[in-house]
């Protein structure tokens, strides 16, 4: 639209964004800043091509390659460094035979009475007849456009969403047939990291009171002394000082909230995590830093990721099985490497030639 209505009109654009995939399709120029200064500017093709400054180098190798799956992404410091960056081996995938099931969904469904006309309702299926099996230590990612049904399904598999019909087995145990007081010791088993970090936070609450209330709920810790020192422990492991406990949320960036929301699903030291749309918020230097550490988590924890967003290259990096939904249908499930390299439906390959390159 921006561009026929740059073409219609005669219009010059000036283009803020941090994704630099759009940047590349849409800009004819390019300028690069940090801290206030730019550090490269000139014609696309050429910043892109041949980059000079080291912050652009580590702008460019930041955003998950859709070639290869590296076992780390590289960050700026990896840039800034005197010694300069060495890419890492890659990292393998995919499920196995003998790996264990932790989360088994069967036919999960979601409809909603949205209103039409004066007086009437009409039925919206934002899910139909959704099935999956996701496997210990391994990631789902599920991907589609906006409307897709796709973060509905992580809403209604935490029971923020009441399921219209299907099952979601636990451990055996279907936790969508579940009363509230027998589906309480799942909840801190299956937690979800929202999209916005900036309002997933209570913005009255100090970090100690967002990381300690969690477990103060579910019994975890002897007293509050206890609580406070695992807090302390949580925020270590994911890249912030012991001194953020006093602090309130907006104090913080955005990739240090995000790391906070995380920090608090793992207080209570879950199984499953659902990440919906947990990174798209972020440029890409913290985005490639927060899934770095979440690929770190799951290989300490043996965590299991469904990993919701509508950003294949993201998705394609961090996921073992990959699962396309249109519609609120399922149109295709495949390990990740397969399904970019040779999808089957027409939607994911539409899906994967929008992928701005």
């Amino acid at each position: 639209l921006l561009a026929d209505l740059q073409k219609k009109r005669g219009m010059s654009v000036l283009f803020i964004t941090h994704d630099l995939g759009v940047v590349g399709e849409f800009a004819d120029d390019v300028v690069v800043m940090r801290h206030g200064e730019i550090r490269e500017a000139g014609p696309v093709a050429q910043i892109f091509s041949a980059p000079q400054d080291a912050y652009t180098k580590a702008l460019l190798a930041c955003r998950p390659p859709l070639e290869r799956r590296p076992a780390r992404l590289a960050v700026i410091d990896d840039f800034m460094r005197p010694d300069g960056y060495t890419e890492p081996a890659e990292r393998p995938r995919g499920y196995r035979a003998d790996d264990e099931i932790v989360l088994d969904v069967k036919g999960l469904s979601k409809t909603f009475d949205v209103r039409h006309g004066l007086f009437g309702s009409r039925p919206f299926h934002a899910v139909k007849d959704v099935s999956f099996q996701l496997a210990r230590g391994r990631t789902l990612g599920i991907v589609g456009e906006s409307g897709s049904g796709k973060t509905t399904v992580g809403l209604t598999l935490v029971r923020l969403h009441q399921a219209s019909t299907g099952q979601a087995l636990f451990d055996g145990q279907d936790i969508l047939a579940m009363n509230a007081r027998q589906f309480h010791p799942y909840k801190r088993r299956l937690q979800i990291i929202f999209q916005n970090p900036y309002a997933s936070l209570n913005p009255r609450f100090t970090v100690e009171q967002i990381l300690t209330e969690p477990m103060l709920l579910h019994g975890i810790g002897n007293d509050a002394g206890a609580r406070i020192k695992l807090a302390s422990d949580w925020l270590d492991r994911v890249g912030l000082p012991a001194s953020a406990l006093q602090r309130y949320p907006h104090e913080f960036s955005g990739g240090q909230r995000q790391r906070i929301a995380i920090a608090r699903c793992l207080t209570l030291q879950p199984e499953v995590l659902i990440c919906d749309e947990s990174v798209s918020a972020l440029d890409v230097s913290v985005q490639a830093q927060v899934l770095n550490l979440l690929q770190d988590l799951q290989d300490e924890f043996r965590l299991s990721y469904l990993f919701i967003s509508h950003d294949l290259a993201v998705v394609k990096h961090i996921s073992d099985q990959v699962l396309v939904m249109h519609q609120g249908q399922v149109v295709e499930q495949a390990d990740a490497d397969t399904l970019y390299r040779q999808p089957q439906a027409d939607y994911t390959r539409q899906l994967l030639a929008a992928i701005p390159r």
